[in-house]
């Protein structure tokens, strides 16, 4: 078992609970936000769909909330943002403020002055600060050196896949509504990004098993204990397995029911945010005086 009394930090393995716990599960739903809002805005972006874009600026909203729900003395948050040379959050910040901004303004361009200059240039500035905005939740986490499982230069590639998952999923949805023709089109990416979302995630998993005795144990965690039905069903059932085997089912069939493709799309949402909650939970500090630990 993890152990988690204070006399132990020293010498066991002790879970990482400020992000994954109370008020710090906050920072995983905003993690998750993140991911989504970014990557939805990129997708809209690519399908020109400003339904997708305007969705995706609430979600930033929302997630910024939540970031700030989580600090201690959120008068003091512009502190945060005072030091980027050397914070990932406050990095995170200053692009989620970018990011609301920008597309607010492209938005207001979008609507009173289409297909102007100015529209594209805040369409570029938004794309930019929407990448930041899906990848910076991975860079947070890998910076963080006392958790060899975390410690990856995997992670972020896998957050903002993800969050482009997600993105493509939602995208999904808003096609729906209108039957668009772009449905077929979104179907095929999102199966081609769910296997690439799937080797990623393979890959990170196995990689950890090399990062020392640790990052290892965490994997075994994650695979076969506590973790391993939030893992399994969530992030690989709900997460990969359901929507692909849905969406390779209506390409067969040559039809795109509505109540399947939803569903496909819902057990995408829940298998993003799934990932974010097993990564987050199974951070484990690495004792500074080594003795035998086993996790479970």
């Amino acid at each position: 078992m993890i152990q988690t009394r204070p006399y132990e930090f020293m010498v066991k393995y002790t879970a990482q609970k400020e992000w994954i716990e109370g008020r710090g599960v906050l920072i995983a739903f905003a993690f998750f936000l993140g991911g989504i809002s970014g990557g939805l805005y990129l997708v809209s972006l690519y399908f020109n769909s400003l339904p997708g874009m305007f969705l995706s600026w609430l979600i930033a909203l929302l997630m910024g909330i939540l970031d700030m729900a989580h600090l201690s003395k959120p008068q003091r948050f512009w502190r945060m943002a005072l030091k980027p040379q050397t914070s990932w959050i406050a990095r995170g910040f200053i692009f989620i403020v970018l990011f609301i901004g920008f597309v607010a303004i492209q938005l207001a361009l979008a609507f009173w002055l289409p297909g102007t200059i100015g529209e594209t240039m805040f369409k570029i500035l938004a794309g930019v600060t929407a990448f930041a905005v899906a990848i910076y939740p991975g860079f947070v986490v890998s910076y963080v050196s006392a958790i060899r499982f975390w410690n990856s230069a995997i992670i972020p590639i896998l957050f903002v896949i993800s969050g482009v998952t997600g993105g493509l999923a939602l995208m999904l949805a808003i096609s729906l509504s209108d039957r668009s023709a772009q449905i077929t089109v979104l179907a095929n990416m999102l199966m081609v990004i769910l296997v690439v979302h799937a080797l990623i995630l393979a890959v990170y998993v196995w990689s950890s098993t090399y990062a020392g005795s640790v990052a290892r144990d965490a994997v075994m965690w994650l695979i076969r204990g506590s973790l391993a039905p939030v893992f399994w069903v969530g992030v690989v059932l709900f997460g990969i397995i359901i929507p692909l085997a849905i969406l390779f089912a209506t390409q067969l069939a040559g039809t795109t029911p509505v109540v399947w493709l939803l569903t496909a799309v819902a057990s995408v949402i829940i298998g993003c945010l799934a990932l974010r909650f097993v990564v987050l939970k199974a951070g484990i500090y690495r004792p500074l005086v080594p003795a035998s630990s086993s996790t479970g």
